[in-house]
C-alpha cells in the first residue's frame, strides 16, 4: 500500500467558520493536493489562506525537495516566487512615483539612454508595469515553435564570453533592446520579463540604492518579511529551501555573478507563505501594515486597478479583445474569484491572490518539474471560494 503522506499544519489565527468559511469544504484543500502528489503531478503543496487579516488554513504536504528521503514540506519552507517579484516590483515604482521621483507615463529614454532610438522612444514606464511596450515576450509567449533565448542566458553568455568577464556599460540593456519590436507600445497585452528587469534598473536610478537594498528596505524590511531575500538565501537556511531539480539547487547554492547584469526585479525573490500573505495583505489593506504606510490609500488603490481599455491578448493562445491589467498585477481570472481579485503566479509554482470583496488572501507553492499543473494552480480555488458561507 503506499504511504500515507504526513499533513503539516502550520500557524492558525481563527478557526474557519468564525470568519465564514464552511470548515469541511475548506478541508478538501487537503485531499485535492495529497491526491496530486500521490499521482505524482507535483512534488508537494503548502498553501494559507486569510480573511479579515486572519489566518484560518495553512498546511504543507509532500516533499521539501527532489534528492531521496528528502525531508517534508513544511509551512514555513523557502521557495523561490519567480515572477510575484514583479508584484514587488510594482510597488517600489509605486513608491518613487509618491516621493516624486518618477511618473508613470515618463519615457525610459529619460532615465535610460540606450531607450532614446525610433523603436523605444515612445515606451514609458506604465507600459513597463502593463505589459505594453511592444518588447518581445518572453520565450514561448507566443506558442512560437522556435523561440529566441531567453534574455537573462543571452546576458549570461554574452558576458562569459567577453574578454575580461564583464559587460561593457549599458550593454545588458541593449541586448534586450535589440531585435525587432513585438508591436508598437500600448497595441497589445505581452507578458515581458525583459521589460521588468528594465524597471528594476529604473528603480535604482531613481532611488540611488540597488534593486534588492530598495525593495528590502522599504518594502520587505518593513513589513516584516524577515524569511524573503533577492536571488539567494542566507546559508544558515539552505536545508528550509525547496527545489525540484539541481539547477534550481545551483541557483540558490551558488548563484551567478550578477556585476553588471540585470537585478532580477521579474523574477528573483526567495518567500514563504506567511511573508506572501503579509504583503498581499498590506495591499488587501490599501497600504497599510501595522502602523506603516508602504503605499498612500489611493496609490495602493490605483495599483490594483485596471488600466487598459480594448487593449488585445494572443499570449498562450488567447484571443483576449479587452485584456484587464493593472499595475504589475494580474486582473484575467474568468473564474469563481470575485471581479477585481488581483494575483500573480510564479513560473507554475507559487501564486498570490487577492480578493478584496470577500477580503480574502490566498497563497500556495506548488512545486513540481512540469512547471504548470492546471489541477494544483487554477481547482484549488474553486475550493477555496466556495467555502465562502
Amino acid at each position: 500500500m503506499p504511504r500515507t503522506l504526513q499533513i503539516t499544519p502550520g500557524v492558525i489565527h481563527s478557526s474557519p467558520e468564525s470568519l465564514g468559511f464552511d470548515p469541511t469544504r475548506l478541508k478538501k484543500l487537503d485531499h485535492h493536493f495529497t491526491g496530486l502528489v500521490e499521482t505524482g503531478k507535483i512534488q508537494g503543496a503548502s498553501y494559507l489562506v486569510a480573511r479579515d487579516g486572519q489566518i484560518v488554513a495553512n498546511c504543507a504536504i509532500g516533499s521539501l525537495t527532489y534528492h531521496d528521503g528528502s525531508p517534508g514540506l513544511q509551512p514555513d519552507s523557502i521557495r523561490k516566487v519567480y515572477s510575484i517579484t514583479k508584484a514587488f516590483t510594482a510597488v517600489a515604482i509605486a513608491k518613487l512615483a509618491e516621493e516624486g521621483k518618477l511618473f508613470y507615463q515618463q519615457p525610459v529614454n529619460t532615465l535610460i539612454p540606450e531607450f532614446d532610438t525610433e523603436k523605444h522612444r515612445d515606451i514609458t514606464i506604465w507600459h513597463l508595469l502593463t505589459h505594453t511596450s511592444g518588447l518581445m515576450a518572453d520565450p514561448g509567449c507566443q506558442t512560437e515553435p522556435y523561440q529566441l533565448p531567453w534574455y537573462e542566458w543571452w546576458i549570461h553568455e554574452k558576458k562569459e564570453h567577453s574578454k575580461d568577464g564583464r559587460l561593457p556599460d549599458g550593454e545588458w540593456i541593449r541586448t534586450i533592446l535589440s531585435g525587432r519590436m513585438w508591436c508598437k507600445p500600448g497595441e497589445q497585452w505581452n507578458y515581458c520579463t525583459a521589460g521588468y528587469a528594465i524597471l528594476g534598473e529604473i528603480i535604482a536610478r531613481a532611488s540611488g540604492k540597488s534593486y534588492g537594498q530598495y525593495i528590502q528596505e522599504e518594502i520587505t524590511g518593513p513589513l516584516g518579511m524577515e524569511r524573503t531575500f533577492l536571488n539567494t538565501v542566507p546559508e544558515e537556511l539552505h536545508a528550509e529551501v525547496c527545489y525540484v531539480n539541481r539547477w534550481q539547487e545551483n541557483e540558490f547554492r551558488s548563484p551567478h555573478d550578477m556585476t553588471g547584469i540585470p537585478a532580477a526585479a521579474g523574477n528573483g525573490i526567495f518567500s514563504t507563505l506567511e511573508d506572501l500573505w503579509k504583503f498581499g495583505q498590506c495591499l488587501l489593506d490599501e497600504g497599510t501594515s501595522n502602523g506603516y504606510t508602504l503605499l498612500g490609500r489611493r496609490m495602493a488603490r490605483n495599483l490594483v486597478s485596471n488600466q487598459l481599455n480594448n487593449v488585445p491578448s494572443t499570449c498562450w493562445g488567447d484571443k483576449v479583445k479587452n485584456y484587464p491589467m493593472s499595475l504589475g498585477l494580474n486582473l484575467n481570472h474568468n473564474d469563481i474569484c470575485t471581479p477585481g481579485t488581483f494575483s500573480h503566479e510564479g513560473a507554475g509554482h507559487s501564486g498570490l491572490y487577492v480578493d478584496p470583496v470577500e477580503r480574502l488572501v490566498y497563497v500556495f507553492f506548488v512545486p513540481s518539474l512540469t512547471g504548470w499543473v492546471p489541477e494544483a494552480i487554477i481547482n484549488p480555488r474553486a475550493i477555496v471560494w466556495s467555502s465562502l458561507l
